[in-house]
């Protein structure tokens, strides 16, 4: 299949992003336990509630920055203190210790997690899709898969982009021996690229907008176009403290997904929102970001669905590559996971939080 033109997204004339230029999300605390009790209140009527991004603040943040900003978790009686993360994994440790009530990361840090013992549960998905791509400069004659057979790709072993790309390897009917992959620190493999180092990277799509300097230059290849419908970013806690304050997951759910369906139709307005919250970032910046991932977010599935809604058979797709690659050892129950329950009951309560428009389609 070929591979889709950086020249479709001009977005990225907009952006000098660089991630790790993004050091705190304003009012974060890196100190606060999560609250165990759904009636308590630390600031009048509002509860407080603790969430552990997955990383820096970036393109993931976005929708809950937006429902802070608009003001959907106080309308839940949410006070939300969000701190910024260093991965999802960190974020499956917080949660079972108590640390912090929620996080995000990928379904792949919640299905290992659950592999090992450790009963954390996805309460909403974010990124329906695996937003993973290999990309290869413009003129290099690399835009199929099957052209990548004997080359060398950069990326980050440890990490979901790496377990898809194997994945989609496979699908394409390739094997991964007859790719060398070459692993290197985050980043790294795009400086590699343009040099000649390597002759493809690895990436999440989104952060393809913080190099300007490829705009025009490189072709596409997603893993969703070789056949991986894996899911993504999800928002995750404790099992048990979920079933202790099912009341307040759920209207934590309902204020997370009005902020998707605000980011979804408005995309500038909540890149400007959480601007003006955060440090290091810009609303252009964001909005170009989320741009190039909300295909990944608003998909056919969420269209008749619902946002936030977990896709059943992509999990179980996940695990079943997850166990093939070594990535765990243990097999374990997909199914338990993940639950749809509150979103169910959300859209029950709020029919309109379901539906949405995107303007991109």
């Amino acid at each position: 299949m070929s591979a889709t033109r950086m020249k479709r997204h001009q977005l990225l004339a907009m952006v000098g992003f660089t991630l790790t230029a993004a050091l705190a999300v304003v009012g974060c605390s890196s100190g606060s336990k999560g609250s165990s009790d759904s009636s308590a209140s630390s600031d009048g009527e509002l509860v407080t509630v603790t969430l552990r991004h997955s990383w820096v603040p970036d393109q993931i943040t976005l929708p809950f920055a937006a429902a802070k900003v608009e003001g959907f978790y106080e309308e839940e009686g949410i006070r939300l203190i969000d701190q910024a993360g260093n991965g999802g994994a960190v974020g499956v440790q917080l949660v079972a210790a108590g640390e912090v009530n929620f996080a995000t990361g990928e379904a792949s840090h919640v299905i290992s997690a659950r592999s090992r013992g450790i009963n954390v549960i996805s309460v909403m998905q974010e990124y329906e899709n695996q937003p993973g791509a290999v990309i290869t400069m413009e003129d290099s004659g690399l835009d199929t898969w099957e052209s990548l057979i004997g080359k060398s790709v950069g990326g980050t072993a440890a990490s979901s982009g790496h377990v898809g790309f194997e994945a989609a390897l496979e699908l394409q009917g390739i094997s991964k021996d007859a790719v060398t992959f070459v692993n290197m620190s985050p980043g790294a493999q795009f400086a590699a690229m343009s040099s000649g180092e390597i002759d493809a990277a690895l990436t999440f799509l989104g952060n393809l907008a913080g190099i300007p300097e490829l705009n025009g230059h490189v072709n596409i290849m997603t893993f969703a176009d070789a056949g991986y419908l894996a899911p993504s970013t999800c928002l995750f806690a404790d099992e048990k403290w979920v079933s202790e304050n099912e009341d307040l997951v759920k209207r934590f759910v309902r204020a997370s997904i009005k902020g998707i369906k605000f980011t979804v139709e408005n995309p500038r307005q909540a890149a400007e929102d959480m601007a003006s919250i955060t440090g290091g970032v810009t609303a252009d910046n964001l909005e170009a970001t989320w741009l190039l991932d909300q295909q990944f977010i608003a998909t056919d599935f969420t269209a008749t669905n619902g946002l936030g809604y977990h896709p059943a058979d992509q999990w179980t797709f996940l695990k079943d590559a997850l166990l093939s690659n070594g990535e765990i050892e243990e097999d374990t129950d997909a199914s338990k996971a993940w639950t749809n329950k509150y979103i169910d009951q959300v859209f029950e309560e709020s029919p309109d939080v379901k539906t949405y428009t995107d303007p991109t389609k």
